[in-house]
């Protein structure tokens, strides 16, 4: 049997070099086509003046076989001027401040807002007065005010000039008549001893079914009874009928330290000291017999004074007890 051999009609190596002289054909033809284009936008490409290539087979000599320097070519820039920028203007902003929120409040109550209205009193003499060792300041309030008001209207409205008066009591006009020839100094020791008399003790719960009342002289005189400052008002209206001013009186509310409780008593000036008509004692004693007692408020129909302790005055214990056990 025969055994033929083909041989290739193009050797392999000039195969490869026929494949590769093909793709560098087909380059040169792109680089042809791209700077074709690129001549389109900038003149034409047969311009020999300015590219020196006289035609195609030239250029693919010169792209295939040699290197064309960049500088040999003429190349011209295109410089597009930006836009100018827009001048920018200042501006002031001004801002205002918050304007504050304005609360308007709820109407008051017609009764809200209608004042408490009292008694005015005559301040003529509402002077700073030193009573027990402490200076009382003038006050247009405390604490006694609308009871004090309300007893000391009464005493005004039910004078000579009201027949169910106090003047209509047969006790009180009997304390008149036995003292009101007696000279200033026996007038005031007797009407505290008779009022004592006159008067049994009744606290203001028992008496009056409530925490704390001021009794006028009538009504005082009505019951027979009283408690502390139902003394002191009767004693007042006496002593005032007598003829003796207001500005020499005042009826004090203290605080007795010794028995630890609250007390009134009447303060009457006489000869420039200061006489104190006490429920407890059937005498009348001076401001110095009672180192115990710490004044808290005085009245009288002039004005109110409210007493703040006074540093120098200490409490004798020996004078209270000689006080307590009489």
């Amino acid at each position: 049997m025969e055994h033929r051999a083909t041989a290739p009609a193009v050797p392999a190596a000039n195969g490869k070099a026929a494949r590769k002289f093909g793709w560098a054909l087909t380059c040169a033809f792109v680089l042809q086509a791209a700077f074709v284009t690129a001549q389109a936008e900038d003149g034409p490409l047969a311009s020999a003046e300015m590219t020196g290539i006289s035609n195609v087979r030239d250029f693919l000599k010169i792209s295939l076989l040699e290197t064309v320097s960049a500088d040999a070519l003429p190349v011209k820039l295109h410089f597009v001027p930006l836009p100018a920028a827009k001048a920018v203007e200042p501006r002031t902003i001004r801002i205002a401040p918050l304007a504050k929120p304005v609360i308007k409040s709820p109407p008051l109550e017609k009764a809200a807002r209608q004042s408490i209205e009292l008694p005015a009193a005559d301040t003529a003499d509402a002077k700073p007065t030193l009573l027990f060792g402490s200076l009382g300041k003038p006050v247009a309030l405390s604490p006694v005010t609308k009871r004090w008001t309300r007893a000391l209207d009464e005493i005004r409205s039910d004078g000579e000039g009201s027949a169910a008066g106090r003047n209509s009591f047969r006790a009180y006009t009997a304390i008149l008549d036995d003292v009101k020839e007696q000279r200033r100094g026996l007038q005031i020791p007797k009407v505290n001893y008779m009022v004592n008399r006159v008067l049994a003790y009744r606290d203001d719960a028992r008496l009056w079914k409530t925490g704390e009342y001021w009794a006028s002289p009538v009504e005082s005189l009505t019951r027979r009874a009283g408690d502390c400052e139902d003394y002191a008002i009767l004693k007042y209206a006496l002593l005032r009928d007598l003829g003796v001013e207001d500005k020499d009186m005042r009826i004090v509310v203290l605080r007795d330290t010794a028995a630890r409780q609250h007390h009134a008593v009447l303060s009457v000036r006489h000869e420039g000291n200061w006489l104190i008509l006490d429920n407890r004692f059937s005498r009348v004693r001076f401001e110095r017999d009672l180192p115990h007692y710490q004044v808290l408020y005085s009245v009288n129909a002039a004005g109110q004074w409210s007493h703040v302790p006074t540093p120098g005055s200490p409490v004798r214990l020996a004078s209270r007890l000689k006080s307590a056990t009489r």
